[in-house]
Parts: structure tokens; C-alpha cells; sequence
């Protein structure tokens, strides 16, 4: 059972970087890690503003319902160059939880772990509406993909070739 599942996350991996079905997202990607390479400090009105919008549209995370600009001033005031750069995950909370113009208040936990992540994709992770369903919060999802890579074998795989295997495996197998 270990190897067939191994097998099929390894595949699910080749299907991401192969297919034409995943183009897109590829070239996505591609400019993602172009900006945030570009830009990689957050105390810059502009450059947190362009992250920021490339993110929301290309992961659909629906900002525009809760501020943009609401979401790049929290993200300048809580000055966290140094917390991205060690990994400190409670600045996925900080950055996810604020009140927005409107008073509301406002829980953009995979938005935050996607804005995380692309700073610094060795100690970040992507968490999104399928890890919350089944993982509940982002210590556990953390826990998860380092017991599923040394369980199957797959320490030699990054963080994001461990996103797109599990994004795809779970995309084709729970349908």
C-alpha cells in the first residue's frame, strides 16, 4: 500500500510538471516566484500591493470582498521581514486576522500562508480550504507533510513539489 501510494504521489507530481492541463498554473508560478524574488521585502507600499493583487488573482483568494488595501496595510505594519525569514508561523495568524474598513472582522488564513510561503518556501506551507477541512489548522498541516515525506520516502522534494503532489493526488483520487 505504502509503495502504490508513493507511486501515486510521485505521479501526481509528473502530472503537475508535465501535463498541458497544468500549463497555466505553471506559468503562473513562474511569475509568482518573478515578483517575490523582485520584491522581497514587505515595508514597500507598491511592491506589497503588487504581491499581493498577483496572488489574489491568480489563487482566486477574493480580496476585493474584504479590502485589498486593508490586507497591504496589515501586512506593512506588522514589519515581518525578519519573522518571514526564520519561519515564524504565527505570522500567518497576524497577517490572516484584522478588521477590515467596514468594521468586520476578517480570517484570511490561506491567503496569509500563500503570501508566507512565497517568501520563504522552506519553512512555509500552502494551507487552503481542503487542508482546513481536513487538518484544522497549520501546525498540523506542517506535521503532516513531514510525516508523509518520511513515511513515503521523499525528503529529497521540496515544499512546493510536496504541494503539487498532494494538491494533485488529492485533486484526482477524491473526486
Amino acid at each position: 500500500m505504502s509503495e502504490n501510494t508513493k507511486q501515486a504521489l510521485l505521479e501526481a507530481l509528473a502530472e503537475y510538471d508535465d501535463s498541458k492541463e497544468y500549463e497555466h498554473y505553471r506559468d503562473q508560478e513562474e511569475v509568482i516566484v518573478d515578483i517575490f524574488s523582485q520584491y522581497p521585502s514587505n515595508n514597500d507600499k507598491k511592491s506589497v500591493l503588487l504581491k499581493v493583487c498577483v496572488l489574489d488573482s491568480f489563487y482566486s483568494t477574493n480580496l476585493k470582498i474584504y479590502g485589498i488595501h486593508e490586507v497591504v496595510k496589515q501586512i506593512l505594519n506588522l514589519n515581518i521581514d525578519k519573522a518571514l525569514k526564520v519561519g515564524d508561523t504565527s505570522i500567518i495568524e497576524k497577517i490572516a486576522n484584522f478588521t477590515n474598513s467596514k468594521g468586520k472582522q476578517v480570517f484570511l488564513y490561506s491567503f496569509a500562508s500563500k503570501y508566507c510561503f512565497h517568501h520563504n518556501k522552506d519553512k512555509y506551507v500552502i494551507f487552503d480550504s481542503f487542508v482546513q477541512k481536513s487538518l484544522k489548522n497549520y501546525e498540523n498541516l506542517l506535521k503532516a507533510i513531514k510525516e508523509i515525506r518520511t513515511f513515503y520516502g521523499l525528503e529529497e522534494f521540496n515544499n512546493r513539489q510536496m504541494d503539487h503532489m498532494l494538491w494533485i493526488y488529492v485533486k484526482e483520487n477524491l473526486k
